[in-house]
């Protein structure tokens, strides 16, 4: 395992964050709610590991980056961190809605989770740590 304070490949970081949003995307158009607790599951290890218990963070290192030239730009794996727990906070939630009988409420929070990781991957900025940062302030 790659140590938790390893910079992490930024396109590492931006594929799996667009891996989650067309993940959620997806379940959503075709109906699939089961995905909002499984890609709970998968993130979370990442939450609770760092990047490099991340599956999406492995299947990149081990596939994707061997064909690729050397990483320019790299994320503090914190941040990669703080993004996890921001999307399984958010994954958490809208599943304990699917429990509850409240589909429409759970698709609106896991929408939501879509559009932070969409918002990470394509412009690079982490919500995770303005929300970690507003946290902090208010304790």
């Amino acid at each position: 395992m790659v140590p938790e304070s390893a910079p992490v490949d930024s396109r590492a970081d931006r594929a799996t964050q667009g891996a989650v949003a067309v993940i959620l995307l997806s379940a959503f158009v075709f109906s699939q709610s089961w995905v909002i607790p499984v890609l709970g599951v998968l993130v979370g290890a990442g939450a609770a590991f760092g990047p490099a218990g991340n599956p999406f963070h492995r299947l990149f290192a081990a596939f994707v980056a061997p064909r690729l030239s050397k990483p320019a730009t790299f994320e503090d794996a914190v941040t990669v961190r703080v993004q996890d727990m921001l999307t399984v906070a958010l994954l958490g939630v809208a599943t304990l809605a699917l429990l509850i009988s409240l589909n429409p409420v759970s698709w609106v929070i896991a929408l939501a989770a879509a559009g932070v990781a969409a918002t990470a991957a394509t412009t690079g900025v982490h919500l995770g740590l303005a929300v970690r940062d507003l946290i902090r302030r208010r304790a």
